[in-house]
């Protein structure tokens, strides 16, 4: 497994975010925390918007160049 351990929560094996909140929630902490692992890039473009003013700078950095130059 690749980032750094999540310690501070424990999620269920089956939980999936549903409200916008949890999205973010979500998405934040496993970008933040470099837990890449089960993210699909669709979810990631879909709550940008929102997200990317919760995220590390390098890591929103990283994610709007990879939005405007990789992915179609």
């Amino acid at each position: 497994r690749c980032g750094m351990y999540n310690w501070d929560y424990k999620l269920k094996e089956d939980w999936k975010p549903v409200t916008e909140g949890e999205w973010l929630w979500y998405l934040e902490r496993k970008i933040n925390y470099d837990d890449w692992d089960g993210l699909k890039k669709v979810w990631i473009r879909e709550h940008f918007p929102k997200l990317k003013g919760r995220l590390d700078m390098g890591k929103r950095m990283m994610l709007e160049n990879y939005f405007k130059n990789y992915s179609s």
